[in-house]
């Protein structure tokens, strides 16, 4: 909700103690809803109450990338890209790294050893 993305760097300990999201923290509250199907299905709900008084509400019956909603093919490349920066590759090794397991499904021979670094 502050910064716009879920991915690894929003959960490095550098944000986690940021004062902003500790202040949002400290305003939730959970609870677990005894119908909920888990685990057969991975559903979310959730409700915002604004100063206002006005409650605003959204509900996920399954989650993004799971077998209900699967990844495309650039959004699941998008993401291993964004793990191999997050791990330190640059970028030719992150996209060789991506050419050579797009060419895994017809390749008779795929040589991995560019990729050792």
């Amino acid at each position: 909700m502050l910064r716009g993305d879920a991915g690894l760097t929003e959960y490095e300990e550098s944000v986690v103690h940021d004062p902003a999201v500790r202040a949002l923290a400290a305003k939730v509250r959970y609870v677990v809803d005894p119908d909920n199907p888990y685990p057969r299905q991975f559903t979310g709900h959730l409700r915002v109450t604004l100063k206002t008084g006005e409650v605003r509400e959204a509900s996920q019956g399954h989650f993004r990338g799971g077998r209900e909603e699967p990844m495309s093919a650039e959004a699941l490349e998008d993401k291993f890209t964004a793990n191999c920066f997050y791990g330190g590759w640059d970028t030719h090794r992150a996209r060789g790294a991506l050419a050579l397991l797009r060419a895994l499904r017809t390749a008779p021979r795929v040589d991995l050893s560019e990729l050792r670094g």
